[in-house]
This record gives structure tokens, sequence and C-alpha cells, in this order.
């Protein structure tokens, strides 16, 4: 897991009445104040003791206290503290190992099935919103293309990519062509194209075959002037979501301003694209509050991983109050990313 090295060390005793002050909150929802930890936790230390550290701890940033009266609650800086230094992660439970292998292996080869799988199950473990974004198939290697003929006028192009994926478009044509002329043209297509990334297709195709002289001009021409269509991989979907009901649920919602953020997050397609889309660490990262790129996302968390489909990556992960299960999600999060990634490398090989 990627860490962020804490600024300042903490002495044992401070350091382990915030774990168990983070594991308080986060189970319960409510400011802990130092007699609940003093009875609840077992930490052989007198209430009056855990006052004077819990006030240390909020001088030093780590606390916050809501009011007056109340108990302490962690600030992003405790909760990055705790999940550096602190936090035991802890094993994925086996019905949730088998919940997400269920799933996946149960959905066809459907790329988009199976991420839109991968989302409702994250959310479903982890009770926070699961959120799977498509792989950036711009990236992808354009491998070859075959141009059959259905009928007529009509001509099938099926286009491959490198990471196992496969699109196939039907295309009008003026006269009709033999299946020797459109051998050629696909011969001449892959020679000339075959090891580009998709966008460096799509960028500079016109160059690549201008000046072909060969009876199939016209149908080369048709490739050029289609190559928008032919080698767009894009789902226009983008992402998928998972849960939605879950975070609604969180007592964070009972916070007008909060639950409007929420609400924001769950209508904007941007602002997901936004929150998830900067976050390309090989391991799992997580980013909490104020740490997040969109300043009206403070209050989140986010914790993702990269998954891939052959040498295309996309982002999956947990959105949700920063008042999370960082120790049980990390895992969820961490084993999601491996298991997508072996079951399109099973499917698509």
């Amino acid at each position: 897991m990627k860490k962020n090295m804490p600024a300042i060390a903490l002495t044992k005793r401070e350091s382990l009445i915030l774990n168990s002050l983070v594991e308080s909150y986060v189970t319960n929802a409510a400011p802990v104040g130092s007699g609940t930890l003093a009875k609840k936790h077992d930490l052989g230390i007198s209430p009056a003791t855990i006052r004077n550290v819990m006030n240390d701890l909020e001088d030093l940033g780590y606390l916050s206290q809501p009011h007056v009266s109340a108990g302490r609650i962690p600030t992003d800086k405790g909760y990055r503290f705790y999940v550096d230094s602190l936090m035991r992660i802890k094993s994925l439970a086996k019905r949730d190992r088998n919940l997400i292998e269920k799933n996946l292996l149960k959905i066809s080869v459907d790329v988009t099935d199976i991420l839109a799988s991968a989302s409702q199950v994250l959310g479903e473990i982890s009770t926070q919103l699961g959120v799977v974004l498509e792989p950036r198939f711009y990236q992808g290697v354009f491998e070859k293309m075959q141009l059959v003929s259905v009928s007529g006028k009509r001509i099938l192009a099926v286009i491959s990519i490198k990471s196992g994926l496969i699109k196939t478009i039907m295309m009008e044509i003026e006269s009709e062509v033999s299946g020797e002329q459109l051998h050629e043209a696909s011969q001449i297509i892959n020679q000339r194209l075959s090891g580009l990334s998709l966008k460096e297709v799509k960028e500079t195709i016109d160059k690549r075959l201008a000046g072909v002289t060969t009876q199939n001009d016209r149908l080369i021409r048709l490739i050029v002037e289609s190559s928008d269509k032919l080698f767009n991989f894009e789902n226009q979907k983008e992402f998928h979501l998972g849960g939605t009901h879950n975070i609604v649920t969180n007592p964070e919602f009972l916070d007008q301003k909060y639950a409007s953020k929420i609400l924001q997050l769950l209508e904007s397609k941007q602002s997901i694209l936004h929150l998830l889309s900067d976050k390309q660490a090989e391991e799992v990262s997580i980013s909490i509050g104020d740490e997040n790129q969109e300043e009206d996302f403070t209050g989140f968390s986010v914790i993702t991983t990269r998954y891939y489909i052959g040498n295309v990556t996309g982002t999956l992960g947990v959105v949700g109050p920063t008042r999370m299960q960082y120790a049980e999600i990390v895992p969820l999060v961490d084993f999601m990313g491996k298991v997508l990634t072996q079951t399109f490398h099973t499917r698509l090989s």
C-alpha cells in the first residue's frame, strides 16, 4: 500500500490513544471521550491521563472537538497517521472473496458487464460507493483489422487490439468488392498501423495510408474517413457506480452540507471522473479529505487501485466519508483489482 510518511512522530501512548479513538469513532460515528476509551478499550491508562493526551493530540492537529462538551473526533491528519502508521489491515473474509469470484465468473466476456458487476460488489461489501472507471482504451495497441464481405455492398470490419478486445463495425461501400480486394486492403492497413496506439492511429492514419495506389483506393479512403468510429474503443458510460443506496445511509448524510456534497457527487459525471482519474498508483492508494484535488469533496476518502486489460489500465475503488473502515476496505480494493485483472487475462487470452 502506498504510504505518505507523517511529519511528526507520536509517542507510544499517543499512538495507542489515537488508534483506539479512530477505531471507536469509525465504528460508532460518535465523538469519543476519555471515559469511553478508558472503559471500552482497556488501555491501562486513567481517564485523566487519556484526557491530557487527547488535548495534546488536538494541539498537534490529529483530533478536533465538534462541541465544547463533546468528545474528540479524528481530523484528516489523524486519519492519515492512523492509515500510514497504526492501521492493521484485516484479511478479506472468505465469504467476500467467494462473492467477488462468483459474481465475476458468471458474467460473459463482455467488458462492460464485468466492470458493472465489479462496482456493485464493491459497493455491497464496503457499504460505501463502489466505483470502476473504464480503461483508457486509447492507450491500447492496434493489432490487426480484418475486412469481411457480408452481402452486396456491406462489409464487416473486425478490429483487434493487443489487450484481447475485439470490435466489429458494419460498413456500407459504394460498389461491391471481391474477397481478394478486402484481403489486400486489410494487409495494407495492418502493415502500416499495427503496433501503434489507438490514439496514434486516429491522429496519423491519413498520413500513414496516404499514397496507397491500388485498385482499393476507395476502400482505403473509406477506412480513413471512418477512423474516428472504427478506432474508438471508449465506452460512453466511462464509469460504473455500485452501492449508491449505501452511502446515503451514513450518519454523515444527516448533515445538510455533507448531504449536498454526496448528492452532487452522485449526480455529476465529471466529479466522479476528476475524483478518481488522477489515482494511478500501482498499489492501493488512499486519499483522505483535503488531500482530494476536488475541493468540494474534502469530506470524502477515496481508496483505489489499478486493474489491467492486457496492456490497458483502468481504476477501481471505494468512495465514502472519511469515517470509513480503512482496514477492511483496503484488502477489498486490492483483491478486486487482482481478480479483475486475472479475469480479463483468462477470458481474453
